[in-house]
């Protein structure tokens, strides 16, 4: 069994000096409270470049706190890519919103203005612009679009902190930012979330919501910070290979699944038992977020330069698609490799005993999902879903680049022999 040079799915991303700003802010009395937050929201605002920013405890509330700060008229259609992560128009639809779902470009998984345009209508009150996977979409034309139509822009950057586009950050383009500090993405911050704006209204808004909502308990916020810390410590690959990997083996030997979340229908059923509210960034939080702003540009340019010796070295392979990217700018928060859906279980199993763990996505076609089943265009598990020919691969810089040539040799090898399993 392969224990040395192993990847695991998910590499989380803390900076250094995380560790003494956990245990300084709990000795000090600073875990939800401090100078931190005011420092983050500035130095944030700053480093995207707009005048305003607001943490959140989570992703999910950084959106709710959104279409809260935008304050649209209860009833109004949001239009949705039709491929995302389902809470996001979950949330709208729990906050008295109409989510309208449209359709993606299949090679980026982006939606794009051809088609946002055609689910507009007069009910439109704002279209969420989402950059999948740590590719930017078109964002300049849909802002282009939306403001001829005077309808709301949210740019949805949960995987695209950090990613320009002709030199301006993402999150800035539209009326409101909103970005995911969770420890899947490139920026975590024990978990949280923010949200950006140019707009002094908004900003008003979102600061009055703020200021009567409920900061998480201590314990609650500490569980996290120490949840997410050991996630970082068990997802170093020498670390992962010694324990989670064995594991992950033996699961594979006995036909077991492999510690995959819940995702689909499963995942809202579990969030449709809870109460959508805003909570505010904990000081913690923000101590983080200000150390990762420091690094975080870094960390996008090697997770870029795997991602390209990643696509380098499958080009040419058939069976397997490497992500399209449209931008030099890609960041590749997650690198999603897509093979014909019967395949993908296979395809699996032969990474994992080769020493590479990949994750099923978390986004899924909405149209398929029961919790939208009243919505336009609803289909049910009819057709293909595009989520079953997905795995996301782990290229951040944390992994060696000669472990990204083998991921590449690996991959070919599997190609080659096609279905068979070895």
């Amino acid at each position: 069994m392969t224990l040395i040079g192993t990847i695991p799915r998910r590499c989380v991303n803390l900076p250094p000096g995380t560790l003494g700003t956990l245990v300084q802010s709990i000795f000090s009395n600073t875990v939800q409270e401090g100078d931190a937050n005011e420092a983050f929201s500035t130095g944030f605002a700053e480093w995207l470049g707009v005048p305003y920013a607001f943490g959140a405890f989570t992703g999910r509330s950084a959106f709710q706190l959104a279409l809260e700060a935008l304050a649209l008229e209860k009833g109004r259609e949001i239009i949705f890519p039709v491929f995302t992560f389902p809470v996001i128009p979950m949330v709208a639809l729990m906050l008295g919103y109409k989510p309208v779902f449209c359709e993606i470009d299949p090679e980026t998984f982006n939606a794009g203005p051809e088609h946002i345009a055609a689910k507009i209508t007069d009910q439109t009150g704002a279209v969420v612009a989402t950059h999948l996977f740590g590719q930017p979409c078109p964002i300049q034309e849909i802002v282009e679009l939306c403001r001829r139509r005077n309808i709301r822009v949210i740019e949805d950057c949960a995987h695209a902190c950090g990613v320009r586009v002709d030199g301006r950050q993402v999150g800035t383009f539209g009326d409101i930012g909103v970005f995911s500090f969770a420890e899947g993405k490139n920026m975590p911050c024990f978990g949280g979330g923010a949200i950006a704006t140019g707009d002094e209204v908004i900003a008003g808004r979102a600061r009055a919501v703020l200021a009567k909502a409920a900061m998480p308990a201590k314990k609650t916020i500490l569980e996290k910070a120490i949840s997410v810390w050991v996630k970082w410590l068990l997802t170093r690959p020498l670390i992962f290979g010694l324990t989670a990997y064995p594991v992950l083996r033996l699961k594979l030997l006995l036909g077991q699944p492999l510690m995959d979340s819940a995702v689909g229908d499963e995942l809202l059923g579990e969030f449709l038992g809870s109460t959508p509210r805003v909570s505010p960034f904990a000081n913690l939080q923000a101590a983080i977020g200000l150390l990762q702003i420091e690094q975080v540009d870094t960390f996008n340019a090697g997770a870029r330069k795997n991602a390209r010796v990643l696509t380098e070295g499958l080009n040419g392979v058939v069976g397997v698609g490497a992500p399209r990217s449209s931008s030099d700018e890609h960041i590749y928060v997650y690198y999603p490799l897509t093979v014909a859906p019967e395949r993908r279980d296979n395809f699996r199993r032969y990474l994992l005993r080769h020493g590479f763990d990949s994750k099923i996505s978390d986004m899924s076609d909405c149209l398929a999902l029961n919790a939208f089943r009243d919505s336009e265009g609803f289909h049910g598990k009819d057709r293909a879903l595009l989520e079953d020919s997905i795995l996301e691969i782990c290229v951040y810089p944390v992994v060696s680049e000669k472990n990204i040539g083998r991921l590449a040799r690996v991959i070919r090898d599997w190609a080659r022999i096609g279905s068979k399993d070895r």
